[in-house]
């Protein structure tokens, strides 16, 4: 098992994960080789099969080791919301077995699986993970982020800090497949700033690494808890900060884990300035 995680406190935790998330990986990888059928949940969101396949083997994963633990997943809650009480547990694992799954099936590389741990709500060990680029991120409270990737035979390499950029002048990160008119809003209240667009909920980890100063998304554009446990926590780590669009931090043990009031995620140095800016402060 991987030596670099001896030293955390969290050690036997992001163990686990790296061993599941790479095995998660290897079966996002061999799924997209073989073609997969798209279907759509009530949300009108897209889903596969191999969507399913991640979440039915994670679930069994974490039940199996952590038999005690609750687990909020984005597939099996979309299947029974009422059997994931997620917000009474002590300890919760949250979890997107396959975050843009639009990524995925367009043959993009920004796709990839999001694990966290939180502990009376509050994430505590976090580690996502790029399957088509072998990059993952991982974090542990108190511990600081970490980005790296992975080599053959499963190492570990190139295992460097992170940390947001100590920049102040706007440079944004947006979400590529979800324009709308709030969108549009936002930028024009930040008077238009550089940004670029990605796919997916770990462009929040772009931020973390210091490559954008801020990423935000409009309350017109829904993100959920297991979007961005394991990406809030990273990007605390690293120095900066995640909010909604009103200033207050998330709520993981909220009832609704689908959030609607917009999220703003930068590295610290913009983050008040420019709420400000968009609260018309």
């Amino acid at each position: 098992m991987q030596k670099v995680f001896a030293g955390s406190r969290h050690s036997q935790e992001l163990e686990f994960m790296y061993r599941v998330i790479l095995e998660a990986g290897e079966l996002l990888l061999a799924g997209r080789a073989d073609g997969t059928e798209v279907s759509y949940k009530s949300d009108n969101s897209i889903v596969t099969q191999i969507d399913h396949q991640c979440a039915a083997y994670l679930d069994g994963e974490i039940g199996a080791h952590f038999p005690g633990d609750a687990i909020l997943n984005e597939e099996t809650w979309h299947l029974n919301p009422e059997a994931a009480p997620w917000h009474q547990a002590h300890r919760c694992w949250i979890l997107d077995p396959l975050d843009s799954t639009s990524s995925y099936i367009r043959n993009g590389q920004h796709y990839g699986v999001i694990l966290a741990l939180a502990v009376d709500g509050l994430p505590v060990v976090g580690m996502t993970y790029k399957p088509e680029l072998g990059e993952i991120y991982y974090a542990s409270q108190g511990e600081g982020a970490f980005r790296a990737f992975v080599a053959s035979e499963s190492d570990l390499v190139e295992v460097l800090p992170v940390k947001v950029s100590g920049e102040t002048r706007p440079n944004l990160i947006t979400s590529h497949g979800r324009l709308s008119p709030g969108l549009h809003d936002l930028l024009r209240q930040l008077d238009n700033p550089p940004h670029h667009r990605m796919s997916g909920s770990l462009k929040i980890n772009e931020v973390a690494r210091g490559a954008y100063t801020a990423f935000v998304s409009p309350a017109q554009n829904p993100m959920c808890l297991w979007d961005l446990a394991a990406p809030q926590l990273i990007l605390e780590e690293a120095g900066g900060r995640l909010t909604d669009l009103r200033g207050d931090r998330l709520d993981f043990r909220a009832p609704d884990p689908v959030l609607n009031r917009g999220i703003f995620a930068s590295n610290g140095a913009t983050h008040q300035a420019l709420l400000e800016k968009l609260n018309g402060r």
